[in-house]
């Protein structure tokens, strides 16, 4: 089995519950070590004044100062509307094989009214984003297999038809054993599993 685990750091204002939460979900779900940072990066620098968003690609330069150490993949979680130039926005974004990501909440919240997330929608989106993202950083790349978490996704309705798991053949390229439970079904099986729990109110 592959090496690895998973740091978890707020970037600018997230709230600490959201990664808390986050944490006691990816640590079954991937059957590895997941820890929140106790420090918080400042993303003002990868301000872009014009855009009024923030270059992703900064904020992951902000991630590797210091680098994580061996053995660590480090995803920042942010609020902030994040971009490349050559997009109008990203969801996330990772170094390819590289130890550190980034995810936005920013436009993975549902059109709902301003409160908490009550049916658990941005929960299960950020999960299965930070997954795809992960994916990305153990060198895999986007996978065709409709409900994997390596399908490419450029808004937030095409992150609910993914599951919060990799198919057989991605799951096996990162190490994850077969009975971990984001190691999903052969990519021909009808129903892919449902790893996270759904909640009521």
């Amino acid at each position: 089995m592959i090496a690895w685990r998973v740091e978890l750091v707020r970037i600018g204002t997230v709230a600490p519950g959201v990664l808390r939460r986050l944490a006691a979900e990816l640590a079954p779900c991937l059957a590895r070590e997941v820890f929140v940072a106790g420090a918080t990066i400042d993303p003002a620098p990868a301000f872009d004044p014009l855009r009024r968003q923030y270059r992703v690609d900064d904020l992951l330069l902000a991630l590797l100062d210091p680098p994580p150490p061996p053995g660590v993949k480090r995803v920042g979680v942010t609020n902030l509307d994040i971009f490349l130039p050559v997009f109008t926005h990203v969801l996330g974004l990772a170094q390819h094989g590289g130890p550190v990501a980034v995810v936005s909440l920013h436009r993975l919240r549902p059109d709902e009214p301003e409160h908490p997330d009550p049916s658990g929608v941005l929960r299960r989106r950020l999960l299965r984003e930070v997954l795809h993202e992960l994916g990305h950083t153990l060198g895999l790349v986007h996978c065709n297999v409709p409900w994997c978490a390596m399908r490419a996704s450029r808004v937030a309705e095409e992150v609910d038809l993914k599951d919060a798991a990799f198919c057989r053949s991605c799951a096996g390229e990162v190490g994850l054993a077969a009975d971990c439970p984001c190691a999903g079904r052969d990519p021909g099986d009808r129903e892919p599993p449902r790893v996270e729990k759904e909640h009521e109110g």
